[in-house]
């Protein structure tokens, strides 16, 4: 036991320290992890099902030693997942700008592939009761900023994610060492950011939205997305097209809307355990109340050993209405042991350029609208303990803490040192196995 803890507080050490070294020279990170991941033995996919299994959300994708939990089942030529995850959770924020609060976090996803000779054809969809789950049109969530609710900008709260998160197929194809692919997506995620918060390994034990959301993978519900990538050994490159508009208040429909923004993305694999992701995108009009396109930019590392999960994000936001940059850095880890507790941290730095409301805008003002941009600080630790385990799925029940740092002048607003308790019972549908073990068992 004492092992156990010793592993996982120097597992939260590392990323913290991480996230510190990234604040100081974000650039030395990334090109130290470049070479660190060029020192490794290249991995190969070994098959079209394999790559599509692999994928997290659109086609970005996991380390493939990282847990995915699911229920598997075939009909006829096709194999059937299917994986959940719900939160129940009630948040207490201190200060000035604090609120209390109960909502469901939620997500289901069902896909279905099958084996076409040298192809593989996978249809996937995934859904939220959030828009049911989270009432006011979004929770508490001190210093989060991003899209509307009854018309107005969202200020210290996180808004619930469409029902409809993904509706997508996408064909791969074998040629020689190379596996070639195309997705197609009414509804999906294009080639831009890691993976998403709501189905990284990371971040897997906590509920709870990153403040880094908007500034490197809020675009993970977009519309009409369409990727073509290939990979060849461990390296792939990709590229989408999409309707650039964050989704809109009416959670329950499909937005859609004309294809007006491209994204790339770059990927390499070179052992089971590492992911790296570096990618860049315009998007045309993003924001509601914000007119003008946005250039995003992220680079990432996302590393699994056992039972530990880490990721270490950068990403910077370009916004024409303000003609300046915003950035925003991620850390985060969870290490299980006993197979049943799970010790969780989150570190992040982010630039914040909507704390107060602006004047809504339709075209781009020249010169540029002026904005205050806050750093802020906030470190999370958390803790779960799963009370129900069996084939079907494990229900936990668990905390976190939240303290942040802010620049002095904001302590009129939020108060001198304010808090976030956050407390859920969470489910999840299936057993954990690595992406790896998956692809040995098809």
């Amino acid at each position: 036991m004492v092992e156990s803890w010793r592993r996982a507080v120097v597992h939260l050490s590392v990323t913290a320290w991480l996230i510190r070294f990234g604040t100081l020279a974000p650039m030395r990170l990334r090109l130290a992890g470049l070479l660190l991941a060029i020192s490794m033995p290249l991995v190969a996919q070994t098959s079209p099902e394999s790559l599509l299994m692999q994928q997290s959300a659109g086609t970005s994708r996991s380390p493939a030693a990282a847990p995915m939990s699911m229920l598997s089942t075939s009909a006829g030529s096709w194999m059937l997942h299917a994986h959940a995850l719900a939160f129940l959770s009630h948040i207490d924020g201190s200060g000035s700008r604090g609120d209390k609060g109960t909502f469901s976090t939620n997500w289901f996803m069902g896909s279905a592939v099958r084996s076409l000779g040298k192809s593989a054809l996978q249809l996937r969809t995934m859904l939220s009761l959030e828009p049911a789950t989270i009432t006011r049109r979004l929770y508490p969530e001190l210093f989060q900023t991003g899209e509307t609710a009854f018309g107005k900008q969202i200020i210290d709260g996180q808004h619930p994610h469409d029902f409809f998160m993904e509706l997508a197929a996408e064909y791969a194809h074998r040629f020689g060492d190379a596996i070639g692919y195309v997705y197609l997506a009414p509804v999906g995620d294009p080639a831009l950011g890691p993976v998403a918060f709501p189905h990284r390994s990371s971040a897997e034990e906590l509920p709870q939205a990153t403040l880094t959301h908007h500034t490197l993978d809020s675009t993970h519900i977009s519309y009409n997305v369409i990727t073509a990538g290939a990979t060849w050994r461990s390296l792939t490159f990709e590229a989408s097209a999409f309707h650039g508009h964050e989704p809109d208040e009416r959670r329950w429909n499909i937005d859609g809307g004309r294809i007006d923004s491209w994204a790339a993305r770059a990927r390499f694999q070179p052992t089971p355990n590492i992911d790296l992701q570096v990618s860049h995108g315009r998007l045309t009009k993003p924001e509601a109340v914000e007119p003008g396109y946005q250039d995003r930019t992220t680079a990432s590392i996302s590393y699994t050993h056992g039972t530990w999960s880490t990721t270490a994000a950068w990403g910077r936001v370009y916004k024409e209405v303000h003609d300046r940059n915003l950035d925003g850095f991620v850390g985060e880890s969870v290490v299980t042991f006993f197979d049943s507790q799970h010790l969780t941290g989150r570190v992040e730095v982010v630039d914040k350029d909507e704390l107060f409301p602006h004047p809504i805008l339709t075209r781009v003002p020249r010169p540029p609208l002026p904005v205050r941009v806050f750093r802020v600080r906030a470190y999370t630790l958390g803790y779960t303990a799963d009370v129900i385990r069996g084939r079907w799925g494990r229900v936990g029940a668990g905390a976190n803490f939240t303290r942040y740092d802010f620049p002095l002048i904001l302590q009129g607003f939020y108060g001198e040192s304010p808090r976030t308790v956050l407390v859920y019972l969470r489910a999840r549908l299936g057993a954990p196995e690595s992406h790896a073990h998956h692809h040995h068992g098809m």
